[in-house]
């Protein structure tokens, strides 16, 4: 620092890193901004003179994508809260008993099951649409929300175990000295203490159920329980190369998106206490 308090380092620094923020900030706000345009915007306008801000908005785009995506929305909801509420009723005690409990072949087990993560599930499809098309639960929406514990469980586990090893063990033996049983002691003391996880692997387990394409558009058909993000690829064209109204993709893809958020900014600080753990 010089004699009149100057110091042109720091400075420098801190131009550096509000710069790099605002340069963050516009990568993510201007393609938003863009999104929201085109979605206002008449087709006429995007192919002939695509700017920022449409001259004659329009709610065509929006009332017509919502339409489309009515009933798919609710398929979309039940599959992802049935995902998330199954995979929690599965991992919660196993993720404890791996965590808080001794018995033969935990240790392999556990590995055994994070190791599945690394299996390529796009193998799993063809056996599973055959195996559902026997068991009569192909097309339907409990069998999405079976099929896609394929892949949440284990991450579930992982997640939850290390969170469940992280919260003391003198006080669920406290809680046992004063009465509660084991499982009454899991049910007061370590489910709450355990929230911020349980809502973090609740939240991602829904986030998948609501989000994936490859298994949603695999085992269901147009006369089924269809989620919304098979009709947003419908919307692009299906990959038949057609013209596509981007207006209509736009809006869809943000009445598609606008669910999780608002789940995730009413979870977030649970979800912040999660994974600071």
């Amino acid at each position: 620092m010089s004699a009149t308090g100057y110091d042109a380092t720091g400075v420098t620094l801190k131009a550096t890193a509000y710069g790099v923020v605002a340069f963050l900030v516009l990568a993510n706000l201007v393609p938003l901004l863009f999104i929201l345009s085109v979605s206002f915007m008449p087709p006429s306008e995007f192919f002939t003179d695509p700017h920022l801000v449409p001259y004659e908005p329009t709610l065509e785009a929006w009332t017509s994508g919502f339409e489309d995506l009515r009933g798919n929305l609710v398929n979309s909801f039940l599959i992802g809260a049935g995902t998330a509420l199954l995979a929690l009723a599965i991992t919660i005690p196993g993720a404890y008993a791996f965590a808080r409990k001794e018995f033969y072949g935990k240790t392999t087990g556990f590995y055994a099951i994070i190791s599945a993560m690394m299996f390529p599930y796009i193998l799993l499809v063809i056996p599973i649409m055959d195996l559902w098309s026997a068991l009569g639960i192909y097309n339907t929406i409990f069998g999405m929300i079976l099929a896609y514990q394929v892949f949440v469980t284990p991450f579930s586990i992982w997640i939850l175990r290390d969170f469940f090893e992280n919260l003391p063990t003198d006080i669920e033996e406290a809680a046992q000295v004063y009465g509660c049983t084991q499982f009454t002691a899991f049910v007061r003391v370590i489910l709450p203490l355990a929230a911020p996880g349980i809502v973090a692997v609740g939240f991602l387990a829904f986030l998948t159920g609501w989000n994936d394409f490859l298994f949603a558009n695999l085992l269901t058909t147009g006369t089924g329980p269809v989620p919304a993000v098979p009709v947003l690829y419908g919307t692009i064209g299906g990959g038949s190369g057609e013209r596509v109204y981007w207006g209509k993709l736009m809006a869809e893809t943000i009445i598609i998106g606008t669910p999780p958020t608002i789940i995730y900014l009413v979870a977030r600080n649970y979800l912040e206490s999660a994974f600071n753990v």
